[in-house]
């Protein structure tokens, strides 16, 4: 039976094999801790190490030393968000915020912290005055922050940055960006965009493994300034109580996930080559050609299907839950993944919260073949 990887939201797949070849090279031979020691093979990581975060700056146009590692792009918006938001303070989320943002900005309740929504859709691409409009009409005299989902994890939605970047040096606030869905696919130059903190996962877009991700401070944050989620050994100033000021070390306790970096190092490396452009292109192409065939199907609910853009596709079959859907796709051999997609706030923008719905999400790996497997899938799903 041929299989099919639909969810490529979730986790990419497959990697490209100079991927599993960094992977496999750092087990084999890179075995020092980096930071930790001064012996040539703690040297060796550490450099390579170092060589990572160049690539994630050079890529995102951000300083290096400004680069921090994360087992997760969920602990990166933690850190960005809960360093960088006062107490007693307001803060301004989008309409399609992922509960990686959600869930930390609802927490800041305790400190006093409120926060608005935003909305994201624009009549078309580049049409950016209802989005500003919306930011203006929410804005507070308390406002110290924007959160941004740069691109939706359900749906074809993609927020303007450089637009949302200039409100919010306008109105002197902090600017994050919720990167997981769109970096390596989009463009995105952290000065250009006037981002404060940038965070995004190693194993989606950019090709790298699970069990990591990043935040990327524009030089604009103090480090100093924003207080460590977690403290513990950092290879430096280890008489002090307290963690060092400086980045990255104030905010990477403990030891780092050489596998998973250098993974990483090897998927933007595939990126250059390939390029982003070229990634975007195929991805969007594909994930049209997709959404266009399920328009073909009489039973099949897709929704915002008049909106291009994105890699995404999300629908319901009449009669069907989507959880008897995905599990009849996939004893057909198809992987997607179906419920609310820890982005309630987008399934209420789709009209999809009370029941959720199914997502099947293309990869630069997928082709016009997997496609018409899943609609020939689709069709073989007995109307109700």
């Amino acid at each position: 039976m041929k299989r099919v990887y639909l969810d490529n939201a979730a986790t990419s797949f497959p990697k490209p094999p100079c991927v599993i070849q960094a992977v496999t090279h750092a087990m084999e031979t890179l075995g020092g801790n980096p930071g930790r020691s001064s012996h040539a093979l703690a040297r060796e990581v550490s450099d390579a190490v170092f060589e990572t975060r160049e690539a994630v700056a050079d890529l995102f146009g951000g300083d290096a030393e400004r680069v921090v590692f994360t087992p997760s792009a969920t602990q990166a918006l933690n850190i960005a968000i809960k360093g960088l938001i006062p107490k007693n303070s307001h803060v301004l989320i989008s309409d399609i915020e992922h509960n990686a943002v959600l869930r930390p900005i609802a927490a800041l309740k305790e400190n006093g912290t409120g926060y608005s929504i935003y909305q994201s859709r624009a009549r078309w691409h580049g049409d950016v005055e209802p989005i500003l409009a919306s930011l203006e009409k929410n804005l507070r005299p308390n406002t110290s922050a924007i959160v941004a989902c740069h691109r939706s994890n359900i749906l074809p939605i993609e927020l303007p940055l450089e637009a949302i970047g200039a409100f919010a040096k306008a109105h002197n606030l902090h600017f994050i960006v919720d990167a997981s869905q769109s970096a390596g696919v989009c463009e995105i130059n952290m000065k250009k965009a006037g981002i404060s903190a940038l965070c995004a996962p190693f194993h989606k877009g950019l090709f790298g493994i699970r069990g990591g991700g990043f935040v990327l401070f524009g030089k604009s944050v103090e480090a100093s300034s924003i207080p460590p989620l977690i403290t513990g050994g950092s290879g430096s100033d280890s008489q002090s109580l307290v963690m060092p000021n400086e980045l990255p070390d104030r905010l990477e306790a403990g030891t780092l996930p050489v596998e998973a970096i250098l993974s990483l190092k090897a998927g933007i490396a595939y990126i250059r080559e390939v390029g982003i452009g070229s990634i975007r292109q195929k991805e969007e192409t594909l994930a049209a050609y997709m959404r266009n065939r399920m328009l073909s199907l009489p039973s099949l609910r897709l929704y915002m299907a008049n909106r291009q853009g994105g890699s995404t596709a999300l629908f319901n079959l009449v009669g069907y839950s989507p959880s008897e859907v995905a599990n009849r796709l996939d004893e057909q051999g198809i992987a997607l993944r179906e419920g609310l997609h820890c982005a309630p706030l987008a399934h209420r923008l789709s009209g999809t919260l009370s029941r959720g719905a199914v997502r099947a999400s293309v990869g630069y790996f997928n082709t016009r073949d997997d496609v018409d497997h899943l609609i020939d899938a689709l069709k073989r799903i007995p109307r109700r």
